[in-house]
Protein backbone atom coordinates (compact mmCIF):
# COMPACT_ATOMS: atom_id res chain seq x y z
CA UNK A 1 0.00 0.00 0.00
CA UNK A 2 1.63 3.47 -0.72
CA UNK A 3 1.34 5.99 1.69
CA UNK A 4 -0.53 9.15 1.52
CA UNK A 5 -0.37 11.40 -1.36
CA UNK A 6 1.08 15.08 -0.27
CA UNK A 7 1.49 17.35 -3.42
CA UNK A 8 5.11 19.63 -2.67
CA UNK A 9 4.35 23.40 -3.16
CA UNK A 10 6.28 24.45 -6.05
CA UNK A 11 9.22 27.56 -5.13
CA UNK A 12 6.63 29.76 -7.21
CA UNK A 13 3.55 28.84 -6.35
CA UNK A 14 1.42 32.06 -5.12
CA UNK A 15 1.48 32.16 -1.32
CA UNK A 16 -2.80 32.60 -0.65
CA UNK A 17 -4.10 33.07 3.27
CA UNK A 18 -6.60 29.97 2.92
CA UNK A 19 -5.53 26.77 2.94
CA UNK A 20 -7.37 23.20 2.96
CA UNK A 21 -6.38 19.74 3.38
CA UNK A 22 -8.53 17.08 1.98
CA UNK A 23 -8.50 13.30 3.71
CA UNK A 24 -10.04 10.14 2.06
CA UNK A 25 -9.63 6.77 4.07
CA UNK A 26 -10.56 4.41 1.33
CA UNK A 27 -8.27 1.29 1.70
CA UNK A 28 -8.17 -1.07 4.80
CA UNK A 29 -5.72 -3.54 6.11
CA UNK A 30 -8.44 -4.62 8.73
CA UNK A 31 -11.09 -7.35 7.09
CA UNK A 32 -13.77 -5.74 9.86
CA UNK A 33 -13.72 -2.56 8.07
CA UNK A 34 -14.85 -2.23 5.23
CA UNK A 35 -13.36 -0.30 2.13
CA UNK A 36 -14.69 2.89 0.86
CA UNK A 37 -13.99 3.62 -2.70
CA UNK A 38 -15.63 6.15 -2.13
CA UNK A 39 -13.69 8.59 -0.14
CA UNK A 40 -10.75 8.83 -2.76
CA UNK A 41 -13.24 10.31 -5.43
CA UNK A 42 -14.74 12.30 -2.75
CA UNK A 43 -11.23 14.12 -2.21
CA UNK A 44 -10.98 14.75 -5.79
CA UNK A 45 -14.27 15.91 -6.97
CA UNK A 46 -14.14 18.56 -3.90
CA UNK A 47 -10.68 19.48 -4.50
CA UNK A 48 -12.04 20.35 -8.49
CA UNK A 49 -14.97 22.66 -7.34
CA UNK A 50 -13.10 24.11 -4.70
CA UNK A 51 -10.05 25.21 -6.87
CA UNK A 52 -11.96 25.85 -10.20
CA UNK A 53 -14.66 27.86 -8.41
CA UNK A 54 -11.63 30.30 -6.51
CA UNK A 55 -14.70 31.66 -4.32
CA UNK A 56 -13.12 30.31 -1.64
CA UNK A 57 -9.76 31.95 -2.60
CA UNK A 58 -8.01 28.67 -2.69
CA UNK A 59 -5.70 27.40 -5.75
CA UNK A 60 -4.51 24.08 -6.49
CA UNK A 61 -1.45 24.92 -4.71
CA UNK A 62 -3.47 25.65 -1.11
CA UNK A 63 -5.26 22.28 -1.66
CA UNK A 64 -3.45 19.06 -0.11
CA UNK A 65 -5.16 15.83 -0.85
CA UNK A 66 -4.31 13.06 1.34
CA UNK A 67 -5.41 9.71 0.05
CA UNK A 68 -5.23 6.19 2.91
CA UNK A 69 -3.37 7.59 5.66
CA UNK A 70 -2.14 4.73 7.17
CA UNK A 71 -0.02 6.06 10.56
CA UNK A 72 -1.18 9.09 13.00
CA UNK A 73 1.33 11.70 11.30
CA UNK A 74 -0.14 11.20 7.77
CA UNK A 75 -3.28 13.11 9.12
CA UNK A 76 -1.36 15.11 11.54
CA UNK A 77 1.62 16.95 9.46
CA UNK A 78 -0.52 17.94 6.78
CA UNK A 79 -2.97 19.80 8.96
CA UNK A 80 -0.83 21.26 11.34
CA UNK A 81 0.82 22.43 8.43
CA UNK A 82 -2.06 23.96 6.59
CA UNK A 83 -3.00 25.13 10.24
CA UNK A 84 -0.05 27.38 10.73
CA UNK A 85 -0.22 28.81 7.42
CA UNK A 86 -3.54 29.86 7.18
CA UNK A 87 -4.47 33.24 7.87
CA UNK A 88 -7.91 33.68 6.10
CA UNK A 89 -9.12 30.48 6.67
CA UNK A 90 -8.62 27.12 7.20
CA UNK A 91 -10.86 24.08 5.68
CA UNK A 92 -10.44 20.61 6.71
CA UNK A 93 -12.23 17.21 4.91
CA UNK A 94 -12.31 14.02 6.11
CA UNK A 95 -13.99 10.89 4.60
CA UNK A 96 -13.80 7.49 6.38
CA UNK A 97 -14.80 5.82 8.90
CA UNK A 98 -15.99 6.95 11.95
CA UNK A 99 -15.05 5.05 15.11
CA UNK A 100 -15.51 5.47 18.49
CA UNK A 101 -13.25 4.22 21.16
CA UNK A 102 -13.89 1.26 23.03
CA UNK A 103 -12.12 2.59 26.63
CA UNK A 104 -13.74 5.98 26.87
CA UNK A 105 -16.20 6.76 24.04
CA UNK A 106 -13.90 9.29 22.47
CA UNK A 107 -14.60 9.49 18.48
CA UNK A 108 -11.80 8.56 16.70
CA UNK A 109 -10.94 8.87 12.99
CA UNK A 110 -9.66 5.67 10.56
CA UNK A 111 -6.44 5.03 9.28
CA UNK A 112 -5.62 2.45 6.69
CA UNK A 113 -4.16 0.17 9.39
CA UNK A 114 -6.87 0.73 11.75
CA UNK A 115 -8.71 -2.60 13.50
CA UNK A 116 -12.45 -2.37 15.49
CA UNK A 117 -12.02 -2.35 18.58
CA UNK A 118 -8.15 -1.80 18.85
CA UNK A 119 -8.30 2.22 19.62
CA UNK A 120 -4.74 3.00 19.30
CA UNK A 121 -4.67 2.15 15.99
CA UNK A 122 -6.91 5.37 14.47
CA UNK A 123 -6.61 8.76 15.28
CA UNK A 124 -8.46 10.85 18.24
CA UNK A 125 -9.91 13.58 16.17
CA UNK A 126 -9.64 15.43 19.66
CA UNK A 127 -5.94 15.82 18.75
CA UNK A 128 -7.15 16.94 14.87
CA UNK A 129 -9.50 19.44 16.39
CA UNK A 130 -6.81 20.83 18.87
CA UNK A 131 -4.94 21.88 15.48
CA UNK A 132 -7.58 23.39 14.07
CA UNK A 133 -8.62 25.38 17.47
CA UNK A 134 -5.43 26.77 17.84
CA UNK A 135 -4.94 28.05 14.11
CA UNK A 136 -4.56 31.81 13.66
CA UNK A 137 -7.12 31.68 10.47
CA UNK A 138 -9.66 33.77 10.67
CA UNK A 139 -12.44 31.17 9.37
CA UNK A 140 -11.59 27.30 10.57
CA UNK A 141 -14.35 24.81 8.31
CA UNK A 142 -14.57 21.16 9.42
CA UNK A 143 -16.32 18.53 7.07
CA UNK A 144 -16.67 15.04 8.41
CA UNK A 145 -18.17 12.54 5.74
CA UNK A 146 -18.08 9.42 8.09
CA UNK A 147 -20.47 7.33 11.18
CA UNK A 148 -20.65 9.01 14.32
CA UNK A 149 -19.78 12.47 12.70
CA UNK A 150 -21.87 14.42 15.17
CA UNK A 151 -19.52 13.69 17.64
CA UNK A 152 -16.72 15.87 15.97
CA UNK A 153 -18.93 18.92 17.06
CA UNK A 154 -18.51 19.15 20.74
CA UNK A 155 -15.06 18.47 20.04
CA UNK A 156 -14.48 22.03 17.93
CA UNK A 157 -16.74 24.23 19.21
CA UNK A 158 -16.16 23.02 23.28
CA UNK A 159 -16.28 26.43 25.51
CA UNK A 160 -13.95 24.67 27.70
CA UNK A 161 -11.53 25.42 25.14
CA UNK A 162 -9.12 28.12 24.56
CA UNK A 163 -11.06 29.53 21.19
CA UNK A 164 -12.54 32.43 22.98
CA UNK A 165 -9.31 34.14 24.89
CA UNK A 166 -6.99 33.15 23.04
CA UNK A 167 -8.23 33.25 19.18
CA UNK A 168 -8.19 36.64 17.51
CA UNK A 169 -11.19 38.42 17.67
CA UNK A 170 -12.73 37.87 14.60
CA UNK A 171 -12.08 33.93 14.44
CA UNK A 172 -15.24 31.38 14.01
CA UNK A 173 -15.44 27.98 13.57
CA UNK A 174 -17.47 26.18 11.16
CA UNK A 175 -18.05 22.17 12.00
CA UNK A 176 -20.45 20.45 9.35
CA UNK A 177 -21.09 16.64 9.91
CA UNK A 178 -23.01 13.89 7.57
CA UNK A 179 -25.12 12.02 9.91
CA UNK A 180 -25.75 12.61 13.92
CA UNK A 181 -23.57 11.55 16.98
CA UNK A 182 -25.05 8.26 17.04
CA UNK A 183 -25.64 7.68 13.36
CA UNK A 184 -24.02 5.93 10.62
CA UNK A 185 -23.04 7.29 7.34
CA UNK A 186 -24.13 5.87 3.86
CA UNK A 187 -21.76 4.81 0.80
CA UNK A 188 -24.54 3.41 -1.45
CA UNK A 189 -22.04 1.10 -3.59
CA UNK A 190 -24.14 2.13 -6.75
CA UNK A 191 -23.04 5.57 -6.58
CA UNK A 192 -19.56 7.40 -7.18
CA UNK A 193 -19.65 9.27 -3.76
CA UNK A 194 -20.68 8.47 -0.28
CA UNK A 195 -24.22 10.23 0.40
CA UNK A 196 -23.87 12.88 1.96
CA UNK A 197 -20.36 14.11 -0.01
CA UNK A 198 -22.72 13.65 -3.37
CA UNK A 199 -25.63 16.03 -2.35
CA UNK A 200 -23.27 18.41 -1.20
CA UNK A 201 -21.63 18.46 -4.50
CA UNK A 202 -24.95 18.13 -6.48
CA UNK A 203 -26.06 21.59 -5.13
CA UNK A 204 -22.45 22.79 -5.15
CA UNK A 205 -22.92 22.21 -8.67
CA UNK A 206 -27.20 22.94 -8.91
CA UNK A 207 -26.53 26.37 -6.72
CA UNK A 208 -29.49 27.49 -4.39
CA UNK A 209 -32.14 29.16 -6.45
CA UNK A 210 -32.57 32.86 -4.14
CA UNK A 211 -29.46 33.20 -2.48
CA UNK A 212 -26.82 35.69 -3.21
CA UNK A 213 -23.81 34.95 -6.21
CA UNK A 214 -21.86 33.61 -3.64
CA UNK A 215 -22.64 30.43 -1.10
CA UNK A 216 -21.38 29.78 2.21
CA UNK A 217 -21.80 26.67 3.72
CA UNK A 218 -24.85 27.39 5.53
CA UNK A 219 -26.58 28.61 2.55
CA UNK A 220 -25.78 24.96 1.13
CA UNK A 221 -26.90 22.85 4.34
CA UNK A 222 -30.74 23.48 4.13
CA UNK A 223 -30.94 22.18 1.07
CA UNK A 224 -28.61 19.06 1.52
CA UNK A 225 -30.66 18.57 4.44
CA UNK A 226 -33.75 18.89 2.44
CA UNK A 227 -32.64 16.44 -0.18
CA UNK A 228 -31.38 14.12 2.33
CA UNK A 229 -33.89 13.56 4.11
CA UNK A 230 -36.14 13.39 0.90
CA UNK A 231 -34.18 10.13 0.19
CA UNK A 232 -34.37 8.46 3.56
CA UNK A 233 -30.74 9.20 4.48
CA UNK A 234 -29.79 10.41 8.29
CA UNK A 235 -29.30 13.81 7.92
CA UNK A 236 -26.33 15.89 8.42
CA UNK A 237 -25.83 18.35 11.47
CA UNK A 238 -24.25 21.83 11.33
CA UNK A 239 -22.37 23.79 14.46
CA UNK A 240 -21.47 27.09 13.94
CA UNK A 241 -19.48 29.87 15.82
CA UNK A 242 -18.94 33.50 15.01
CA UNK A 243 -21.08 33.46 11.71
CA UNK A 244 -18.37 31.38 10.04
CA UNK A 245 -20.54 29.22 8.08
CA UNK A 246 -21.13 32.56 6.07
CA UNK A 247 -17.45 32.24 4.62
CA UNK A 248 -17.82 32.81 0.69
CA UNK A 249 -17.19 28.68 -0.21
CA UNK A 250 -18.86 28.26 -4.05
CA UNK A 251 -20.57 30.86 -6.66
CA UNK A 252 -24.12 30.29 -7.00
CA UNK A 253 -24.93 28.49 -10.23
CA UNK A 254 -28.74 28.91 -9.45
CA UNK A 255 -30.43 31.35 -12.38
CA UNK A 256 -31.21 34.81 -11.29
CA UNK A 257 -34.88 35.72 -11.33
CA UNK A 258 -35.35 38.06 -14.50
CA UNK A 259 -35.52 41.60 -13.46
CA UNK A 260 -39.04 43.07 -13.07
CA UNK A 261 -40.33 45.15 -16.33
CA UNK A 262 -40.79 48.53 -15.59
CA UNK A 263 -44.66 49.47 -14.92
CA UNK A 264 -45.30 51.66 -18.32
CA UNK A 265 -48.02 53.67 -15.47
CA UNK A 266 -45.47 54.67 -13.55
CA UNK A 267 -43.59 56.83 -15.49
CA UNK A 268 -39.97 57.57 -15.28
CA UNK A 269 -38.55 58.43 -12.24
CA UNK A 270 -35.63 60.58 -11.42
CA UNK A 271 -34.03 59.45 -8.20
CA UNK A 272 -33.62 61.63 -5.43
CA UNK A 273 -30.24 60.19 -4.24
CA UNK A 274 -27.99 57.01 -5.08
CA UNK A 275 -29.78 53.99 -4.23
CA UNK A 276 -28.45 51.79 -1.04
CA UNK A 277 -28.39 48.09 -3.09
CA UNK A 278 -30.85 46.83 0.20
CA UNK A 279 -31.74 43.18 -0.83
CA UNK A 280 -32.50 39.92 0.55
CA UNK A 281 -29.56 37.18 1.55
CA UNK A 282 -26.92 39.66 1.35
CA UNK A 283 -22.99 38.17 1.07
CA UNK A 284 -21.30 39.24 4.63
CA UNK A 285 -18.79 40.60 3.05
CA UNK A 286 -20.89 42.82 0.42
CA UNK A 287 -22.89 44.22 3.84
CA UNK A 288 -19.98 45.42 5.68
CA UNK A 289 -18.51 47.13 2.58
CA UNK A 290 -21.61 49.31 2.21
CA UNK A 291 -21.84 49.86 5.88
CA UNK A 292 -18.20 50.75 5.84
CA UNK A 293 -19.34 53.29 3.64
CA UNK A 294 -21.44 55.56 5.84
CA UNK A 295 -20.32 58.76 7.32
CA UNK A 296 -21.71 57.85 10.56
CA UNK A 297 -21.69 55.11 13.18
CA UNK A 298 -25.85 54.97 13.94
CA UNK A 299 -26.52 55.32 10.13
CA UNK A 300 -23.83 52.29 9.83
CA UNK A 301 -25.11 50.28 12.49
CA UNK A 302 -28.87 50.58 10.78
CA UNK A 303 -27.73 49.94 7.50
CA UNK A 304 -25.97 46.47 8.45
CA UNK A 305 -29.17 45.42 10.63
CA UNK A 306 -31.51 46.34 8.15
CA UNK A 307 -29.70 44.33 5.50
CA UNK A 308 -30.19 41.34 8.29
CA UNK A 309 -33.79 41.94 8.46
CA UNK A 310 -32.69 42.96 12.29
CA UNK A 311 -36.65 45.29 12.94
CA UNK A 312 -34.99 48.84 13.74
CA UNK A 313 -36.66 50.84 16.49
CA UNK A 314 -39.41 53.05 15.55
CA UNK A 315 -37.99 56.91 15.75
CA UNK A 316 -40.53 59.30 18.05
CA UNK A 317 -41.83 58.26 21.21
CA UNK A 318 -41.19 55.02 22.51
CA UNK A 319 -43.85 52.46 22.77
CA UNK A 320 -44.13 50.80 26.41
CA UNK A 321 -42.71 47.39 25.27
CA UNK A 322 -39.81 49.56 23.85
CA UNK A 323 -39.36 51.52 27.28
CA UNK A 324 -39.61 47.78 29.28
CA UNK A 325 -37.09 46.71 26.85
CA UNK A 326 -34.69 49.75 27.17
CA UNK A 327 -35.19 49.02 31.18
CA UNK A 328 -34.32 45.47 30.95
CA UNK A 329 -31.15 46.48 28.82
CA UNK A 330 -29.83 48.47 31.80
CA UNK A 331 -29.53 51.65 29.47
CA UNK A 332 -28.36 54.89 30.54
CA UNK A 333 -29.76 58.04 30.16
CA UNK A 334 -29.23 59.35 25.87
CA UNK A 335 -28.48 56.01 25.02
CA UNK A 336 -30.88 55.16 22.29
CA UNK A 337 -32.57 51.48 21.23
CA UNK A 338 -31.57 51.15 17.11
CA UNK A 339 -33.37 47.91 16.55
CA UNK A 340 -34.14 44.46 18.55
CA UNK A 341 -35.20 40.82 17.55
CA UNK A 342 -37.43 39.06 20.12
CA UNK A 343 -38.58 35.28 20.45
CA UNK A 344 -41.05 35.02 23.47
CA UNK A 345 -41.29 37.91 26.20
CA UNK A 346 -38.40 37.72 27.68
CA UNK A 347 -35.48 36.73 25.05
CA UNK A 348 -34.34 39.54 22.96
CA UNK A 349 -31.32 40.58 21.23
CA UNK A 350 -30.98 44.29 21.23
CA UNK A 351 -28.80 47.03 19.19
CA UNK A 352 -28.05 50.17 21.60
CA UNK A 353 -25.93 52.92 19.97
CA UNK A 354 -23.24 51.94 21.90
CA UNK A 355 -23.72 48.37 23.23
CA UNK A 356 -25.14 44.39 22.40
CA UNK A 357 -27.41 43.27 24.73
CA UNK A 358 -28.37 39.80 24.76
CA UNK A 359 -31.39 38.93 27.56
CA UNK A 360 -33.29 36.54 28.62
CA UNK A 361 -35.36 36.33 32.39
CA UNK A 362 -32.13 34.67 33.99
CA UNK A 363 -29.90 38.08 32.63
CA UNK A 364 -28.36 40.21 30.59
CA UNK A 365 -25.51 40.32 28.09
CA UNK A 366 -24.09 43.94 28.10
CA UNK A 367 -21.13 43.88 25.73
CA UNK A 368 -19.94 47.37 24.19
CA UNK A 369 -19.05 47.25 20.60
CA UNK A 370 -15.54 47.74 20.64
CA UNK A 371 -15.37 44.39 22.82
CA UNK A 372 -17.27 42.34 20.50
CA UNK A 373 -14.66 40.13 20.10
CA UNK A 374 -14.98 38.84 22.94
CA UNK A 375 -18.38 37.73 23.01
CA UNK A 376 -18.55 33.95 21.50
CA UNK A 377 -21.79 32.99 19.49
CA UNK A 378 -21.97 29.03 18.94
CA UNK A 379 -25.13 27.30 17.67
CA UNK A 380 -26.41 23.82 17.43
CA UNK A 381 -29.13 22.27 16.05
CA UNK A 382 -31.07 18.83 17.18
CA UNK A 383 -34.02 16.77 15.23
CA UNK A 384 -36.33 15.07 17.48
CA UNK A 385 -39.63 13.76 16.70
CA UNK A 386 -42.99 14.53 18.62
CA UNK A 387 -46.00 13.17 19.41
CA UNK A 388 -49.21 15.15 20.67
CA UNK A 389 -51.86 12.89 21.35
CA UNK A 390 -55.09 13.91 21.47
CA UNK A 391 -58.54 11.94 21.71
CA UNK A 392 -59.10 11.28 17.96
CA UNK A 393 -55.24 10.96 17.03
CA UNK A 394 -51.75 10.91 17.95
CA UNK A 395 -49.71 13.12 15.56
CA UNK A 396 -46.19 12.60 14.78
CA UNK A 397 -43.70 15.08 13.58
CA UNK A 398 -40.37 15.85 13.12
CA UNK A 399 -39.26 18.93 14.89
CA UNK A 400 -36.31 20.94 14.77
CA UNK A 401 -34.62 22.77 17.73
CA UNK A 402 -31.71 25.81 17.27
CA UNK A 403 -29.91 26.65 20.64
CA UNK A 404 -27.88 29.39 20.58
CA UNK A 405 -25.48 29.82 23.12
CA UNK A 406 -23.57 33.17 23.67
CA UNK A 407 -20.92 33.95 25.90
CA UNK A 408 -19.31 36.69 27.54
CA UNK A 409 -17.49 38.03 30.55
CA UNK A 410 -17.65 34.75 32.25
CA UNK A 411 -21.45 34.47 31.97
CA UNK A 412 -23.38 32.70 29.08
CA UNK A 413 -27.31 32.72 28.08
CA UNK A 414 -28.84 29.96 26.12
CA UNK A 415 -31.55 30.33 23.45
CA UNK A 416 -33.27 27.49 22.29
CA UNK A 417 -35.78 28.20 19.27
CA UNK A 418 -37.86 26.41 16.99
CA UNK A 419 -39.45 26.75 13.41
CA UNK A 420 -38.54 31.14 13.17
CA UNK A 421 -35.19 31.29 14.81
CA UNK A 422 -34.48 35.21 14.85
CA UNK A 423 -32.42 35.67 17.92
CA UNK A 424 -29.83 33.27 15.97
CA UNK A 425 -30.09 34.70 12.84
CA UNK A 426 -29.66 38.20 14.58
CA UNK A 427 -26.49 37.23 16.39
CA UNK A 428 -24.65 34.59 13.49
CA UNK A 429 -25.63 37.83 10.95
CA UNK A 430 -24.63 40.80 12.47
CA UNK A 431 -21.73 40.44 15.07
CA UNK A 432 -19.63 39.66 12.28
CA UNK A 433 -20.30 42.40 10.48
CA UNK A 434 -19.82 44.53 13.23
CA UNK A 435 -16.41 43.09 14.37
CA UNK A 436 -15.26 43.34 11.01
CA UNK A 437 -16.68 47.14 10.61
CA UNK A 438 -14.83 47.77 13.55
CA UNK A 439 -11.15 46.68 12.36
CA UNK A 440 -11.94 48.64 9.44
CA UNK A 441 -13.06 51.78 11.28
CA UNK A 442 -12.34 51.09 15.38
CA UNK A 443 -12.43 55.01 15.37
CA UNK A 444 -16.64 54.95 15.05
CA UNK A 445 -16.99 52.78 17.70
CA UNK A 446 -18.23 54.25 20.96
Amino acid sequence: MNGPALPELPAAAPSGSARAVLIGAAAYASGDLAPIPHSRRNVRALAKVLTQEAAAGLTPWDVRTVDDPRQHEDIMRPVAAAADEAEGALLVYYSGHGLIAAADGAFHLSLTASHSGKDWTSLSYFYVADLIRKSPARVKIVILDCCYSGRGHAGLMSSESRLIADQVSDSGVYSLSSAPADRRSMAPREQPYSAFTGFLLAVMGDGVPGAGPVLGLTDLYPEVRRRMRGAGLPLPEECSKTGAGAYPFVRNRAPRPPEPAPDPAQGARTPAGPAVPVRDNVPLDEAVAVAAGSDRWVEALRLVLMLREVPLARTGRPAWNVRRLANRCEMAAGERLIGHATTGRTRNVAFTDSHLCVLDSEGLLRVPYSRLGHLSVAVSIKEDRVVTVTDQAGISEDVVYVTTTADYGGRRLTFVESGTTPLRNCLTGCVPALIDLHGRNPDWFP
